[in-house]
This record gives C-alpha cells, structure tokens and sequence, in this order.
C-alpha cells in the first residue's frame, strides 16, 4: 500500500472560521481609523471655521473705521464721562503733556466738531465690554449699534506721529492707531466646563494705523 506524502502546514489553505475572525479584525482597525481621522478633521474644521470667523468680523470693523477716517474733515481721540453714552464724549486736553490715547474716537465729516459725526467707543457699561458706533447726522434720530464684543483693552484709539510715537497734541501728520484685543469660544457650538474655563477660548488681538485722506 503506497503512502501520500504528507501536506506541511505552510501549504495548507484557512478555514472560513479564520478568514472570518481576520476579516473582523481587519474592519475593526479600518473602521476605528476611519473614525479616528472624521473625529481629528471634524476638529480642525471647527477650530479653522471659529479663527476664520473672527478674522473676518475684525477685518469688518476695521474696514468700516478706517473709511470713515479716510473721509473725515477731524477726528478727535477722548473718552467718555459716562459709561455708554456717546453724547457724553470728551476729547483729550491738548497741552503737550497728556497722551492723545483713550478708548474713544470722534470723527466728523466738517471742519468743526459736531454733527454729522460718528463716535465709536468702548461700552463697559454692560456684562461684556462692546465696541458700539454712535451715528448722528444732525436731522434723523441718532443710532446705535454693536461691532463687536468681548474687548479686554481700555486704550482702543491713540494719535501718533509717522513714527509710531504717541502724540500730546494735534499735528497735521497725525496718524489714528487702533487696537482691538477681544477673546472668543474656541467650540462655538456650546462652552466647555463651563463660562470660568478659559480653556475654551481664544484670544485674539488687531492693529491698524490711518490717516485722512486730506489734511486741512
């Protein structure tokens, strides 16, 4: 009686038990990273999408701000006496010692100092500190409205020479320089660990420098 040789190990075929076990294997890795790298780009879309959303609405403002000066007859930089009320706007006193900064700025589109006139400031008299532009044109009822939210510096407009030095009085080549330090949620979606976890947000901080257009 003849033998048949024996068949080794290696040459041997796996049973549908084992595909099957390394079939669920190979899911489950493939599934977990897939899940892994929705869960990862999710993320870098929300932090992207939060940092874009804020570039963009300070980019908003400034533009606004800046047109405005662009266009103006005088600008004046002050403060006010009353804590979010515009109409209560002082300048500061010109006599070469005070530093021609503060967290107001006055613009009027005549060479006098009136209406019409727009007057941004800083409004600390609620929960949150705003940035608010107060618009009066001398004939319709003034308006009031927000630009932006959450502003943790006081000193937001400050003159200065072309040299970046802040100014004690008026000169013709003055420049506006404004500064907006704000924060905002990094998950805008919901706080985290609640409104005392600075965790949750970013901080942010822009500058611009303007000059009129025409020097009178």
């Amino acid at each position: 009686m003849k033998l048949l040789p024996q068949i080794s190990r290696r040459t041997q075929g796996y049973t549908l038990f084992e595909l099957m076990i390394g079939s669920f294997i190979y899911c489950v890795i493939l599934g977990g990273t897939s899940i892994g790298l929705l869960i990862m780009g999710l993320r870098v879309y929300t932090l992207s999408g939060t940092k874009l959303s804020a570039s963009m609405g300070a980019i908003k403002v400034l533009g606004q701000i800046r047109n405005d000066i662009r266009a103006s007859k005088q600008e004046y930089v002050g403060n006010l006496s009353t804590p979010g009320d515009p109409t209560t706007f002082g300048n500061i006193t010109v006599n070469g010692i005070n530093p021609m900064q503060g967290s107001a700025l006055q613009i009027c589109s005549t060479s006098t100092n009136g209406p019409p006139e727009h007057i941004y400031y800083l409004d600390t008299s609620g929960a949150t500190n705003a940035l608010r532009v107060y618009v009066n044109d001398g004939v319709d009822p003034a308006t009031n409205y927000i630009l932006a939210l959450y502003i943790t510096n006081q000193v937001v407009f400050t003159e200065e020479d072309p040299f970046e030095n802040v100014q004690t009085n008026y000169a013709n080549n003055r420049i506006i320089r404004m500064e907006l330090d704000f924060y905002q949620w990094e998950y805008p979606v919901g706080m985290i660990g609640g409104s005392t976890n600075w965790n949750a947000y970013d901080f942010y901080r822009v500058t611009t420098r303007i000059s009129r257009r025409m020097i009178d």
